[in-house]
């Protein structure tokens, strides 16, 4: 697995002076280095050998849940991201999920919405020149949405850097 620090820094957990740089600057938590660290140790289990050729991206942590974006081949069913997903539950004792980086937003929104469905996503431009980004979804789905409406766009605002807002109809 490519991840942003130094294999033997995150194995060893003692930072080299570039990987301890990269943490302090705020660009990768110990959180993430810890989440490395399962992943590493995962890519060595014969079941997860898909992980070699995967790439770490980031960690995003909502209350006592995380999102972890990783690079890997499409050909990977999402039944597998799943199971890695319950995995690093397990071992990191919170929630985790497993989201497969895409340059289509909507299909990387629908992986964080699931098992909700996404109806549309407007894109609102606004008089001072930002834009707004509004995704609809029904009633029904957001019953079932994997965290509150409110952290969801909190968190959605914090990975693209724009303004998102959920729009229940």
């Amino acid at each position: 697995m490519k991840i942003p620090l130094d294999t033997i820094c995150v194995k060893s957990g003692i930072l080299c002076p570039r990987c301890k740089k990269l943490i302090d600057s705020g660009a990768y938590t110990q959180n993430e280095v810890d989440v490395m660290k399962v992943l590493l140790e995962l890519e060595e289990d014969p079941s997860n050998k898909f992980l070699r050729e995967a790439t770490y991206i980031k960690s995003y942590y909502i209350d006592s849940m995380a999102i972890v974006v990783i690079e890997v081949s499409n050909t990977i069913p999402q039944t597998m991201l799943v199971r890695l997903g319950r995995t690093l539950s397990e071992k990191l004792r919170l929630k985790v999920r497993v989201v497969r980086r895409s340059q289509d937003v909507k299909a990387f929104l629908a992986q964080i919405f699931a098992p909700a469905r996404i109806q549309g996503i407007d894109s609102v431009w606004t008089p001072d020149g930002d834009v707004q980004h509004i995704i609809r979804i029904s009633r029904y789905d957001a019953r079932v949405l994997p965290f509150k409406v409110n952290q969801l766009e909190n968190l959605l605002t914090m990975i693209f850097n724009e303004v998102y807002r959920i729009k229940v109809i």
